[in-house]
């Protein structure tokens, strides 16, 4: 009872910094009920998240649960003109989320592909895994892409669109100007956290370069033997302990996930969505046939897995990367699910996925496809046999080198877009919806990286078993 006590009275303070902060002028009553209405607002969401549905729900039904608030709560914020509270307070929650996730994605991503390769330990088993690896990842990216192309020319989204032409090269509709002086809750999330939570092992590396030294670092351990272990079992706990850090880290899962929903309705409103509803229904029936093609024929065929029990075990990790857009953010939760939850090989799965939330984005391949297709055809533009085989191997190419982070595609997509002969500035047509359609691809990038993970290790002769127990819903 006191705890109780203890956390409600910090959650009103947290929530009256976020109300009174949140207004820009105290001076008439109007703010004052402002300030008042948005206090509430905050203590609920906190009260909810942390005291309330944690006694009836697991963490992947609380996860699935602020996923559709948090898009109904954007929704009601967009149409109370609220957004800015919606952005620059509530996301506070969302910012930290994410910062916490990314201060241990680069040890782990080191730490893991480390244990993978010495835990492989034979030279010629690790050439095997690391061969089926690149295999996987080339084959179903190609395929990726195939259906990208066939489904945005069979439904031709950018047919007649003639008048989103005057979208290339300028700022889409409904997305705001940059503020000029940012408010208090922009400062805590652009500058103050960041500064804070920054991880200082290996800051700003570029993943591949982590990536080469944990193999050859892993091989050299497994070459020296009985001589390595003390080192590896260093490695082998603080592999562990990185996991549970992650643990730790999921709590906040809800209200971040949450925050971050609400964040994106709120930017970008139902309405832009709307105006491009061919293109995303493009965009996302690709990323759906080829999500089907992974979980409905690779998963059971080729490692013998039923879609429904890798749909059990992997919802978390699909409901976190919606939420955050990004593979690397996810990739702690990849990985426990992958193995604990599902029973892939640990060793296998810490060799993949950390590469495969590197270079496997099958949804980022297909999405490159589909908008260049698209904006070619908004453009009027007729692209030769030739020019779309160029923008098939250029989307292929493109996700190899894509970031794991929101947004990272579009940085790219510039060479895509050379292949089919059309300016940077067309970006400018699809980049509206860009964070939605983001959520989505991300969800089929992990999932490719944890079935090839499954695949790899059942052609190993692993036994893809539970390691534990799956979470049972609390009782209150």
């Amino acid at each position: 009872m006191r705890r109780t006590v203890f956390a409600l009275a910090g959650m009103a303070l947290l929530g009256a910094f976020f109300g009174f902060a949140s207004v820009e002028t105290l001076a008439t009553p109007a703010g004052w009920i402002t300030a008042a209405v948005r206090t509430v607002i905050t203590v609920a969401v906190l009260a909810v998240f942390f005291l309330l549905l944690p006694r009836w729900f697991n963490l992947p039904a609380r996860i699935f649960l602020a996923m559709l608030s948090g898009a109904l709560a954007g929704w009601l914020f967009k149409r109370t003109g609220a957004e800015s509270f919606a952005i620059d307070y509530l996301n506070i929650f969302g910012a930290l989320f994410i910062l916490l996730l990314k201060l241990v994605v680069t040890p782990l991503i080191f730490v893991s592909i480390l244990c993978g390769v010495s835990g492989i330990g034979d030279p010629r088993k690790l050439g095997s895994v690391g061969f089926k690896a690149i295999a996987y990842y080339l084959g179903t990216t190609s395929v990726a892409v195939l259906i990208g192309l066939l489904c945005v020319s069979a439904i031709r989204p950018g047919a007649g669109r003639s008048d989103l032409q005057s979208a290339a090269g300028a700022a889409p509709a409904g997305v705001e100007s940059v503020q000029a002086r940012p408010s208090l809750g922009r400062v805590i999330q652009d500058e103050a956290l960041p500064t804070i939570i920054d991880n200082p092992i290996m800051a700003g590396r570029n993943p591949l370069t982590i990536i080469f030294l944990a193999i050859l670092l892993g091989a050299s351990l497994a070459a020296l033997g009985a001589r390595a272990q003390p080192a590896l079992d260093v490695f082998r706990v603080l592999d562990k302990a990185l996991i549970q850090l992650v643990m730790w880290v999921m709590q906040l899962a809800p209200i971040g996930v949450f925050t971050l929903m609400s964040k994106a309705i709120a930017e970008l409103g139902v309405d832009y969505i709307l105006s491009l509803a061919w293109y995303c229904l493009t965009v996302v029936t690709g990323l759906g046939l080829h999500f089907a093609f992974l979980v409905g024929i690779v998963l059971p065929v080729a490692a013998r897995v039923s879609p429904v029990r890798f749909l059990r075990g992997f919802a978390p990790a699909i409901g976190l990367s919606f939420s955050t857009s990004s593979s690397s953010a996810t990739l702690p939760v990849t990985i426990d699910c992958t193995t604990r939850r599902i029973g892939a090989d640990e060793n296998v799965a810490n060799f993949m996925l950390p590469i495969g939330a590197t270079v496997n984005m099958d949804g980022t391949a297909l999405y490159q496809a589909v908008a260049v297709l698209f904006i070619a055809q908004v453009l009027n533009k007729d692209l030769t046999l030739a020019q779309q085989f160029c923008v098939f191997l250029a989307a292929i190419m493109v996700s190899i080198g894509t970031a794991g982070i929101p947004g990272g595609s579009i940085a790219l997509m510039p060479l895509v877009l050379k292949q089919a002969g059309i300016g940077a500035e067309a970006i400018g047509i699809v980049i509206g919806v860009d964070r939605f359609l983001d959520m989505c691809r991300t969800v089929v990038n992990i999932t490719g990286d944890s079935v090839g993970a499954i695949v790899v290790s059942r052609s190993e002769g692993a036994v893809i078993q539970p390691h534990a127990v799956e979470e049972q819903a609390p009782h209150g």
